[in-house]
């Protein structure tokens, strides 16, 4: 696994009036995105990079960091743990992170597109667990998911997102 994996290419500009957007070195909106940061006038959400991996942008501390050393620990060649060694048959690849060279402090975590093989993918976006706020979250936010996303400390689980398509 390499990290600080690099390329050259564009930064990505700021919404240029009609959502468009400059991508970094050829890398386009993720086609099959279907919840979460998506592609739009203030954002550019995953990214599909040239060579069919996807890559999604390291977000501001803690969040950012704490994903990616979990994705360290759980793809780490002296990872050893059984649970993680499990965790890995669910998980797409990490394959490092990467950066483009006129943006070197903008990081994205590189990983495999788990639908590539597929044509027409049917894809689900689930959040599980009864808790859809960060440990360290402030009351207000804490309160904001919660009214955000009422049942589920209830069920468990929310359904964010999802596409179903036909043959």
């Amino acid at each position: 696994m390499e990290s600080g994996v690099s390329a050259g290419g564009q930064a990505p500009a700021p919404s240029l009036g009609l959502g468009l957007h400059r991508f970094p070195n050829g890398c386009t909106p993720l086609s099959h995105q279907v919840a979460g940061h998506k592609y739009g006038k203030s954002e550019l959400g995953m990214l599909q990079h040239p060579d069919g991996t996807v890559l999604k942008q390291l977000q501001p501390p803690p969040r950012g960091p704490r994903e990616m050393n979990f994705y360290n620990m759980v793809f780490g060649s002296s990872c050893h743990d059984h649970v993680f060694l499990e965790l890995r048959k669910f998980l797409p690849k990490f394959l490092g992170t990467w950066a483009p060279t006129t943006a070197p402090n903008e990081l994205y975590l590189k990983l495999e597109d788990v639908t590539r093989r597929f044509s027409k993918p049917c894809i689900m976006d689930v959040k599980i667990g009864k808790k859809s706020y960060d440990p360290d979250a402030s009351a207000e936010k804490i309160q904001q998911q919660i009214s955000k996303y009422p049942l589920m400390e209830e069920i468990g689980f929310l359904v964010l997102g999802m596409r179903v398509r036909e043959n």
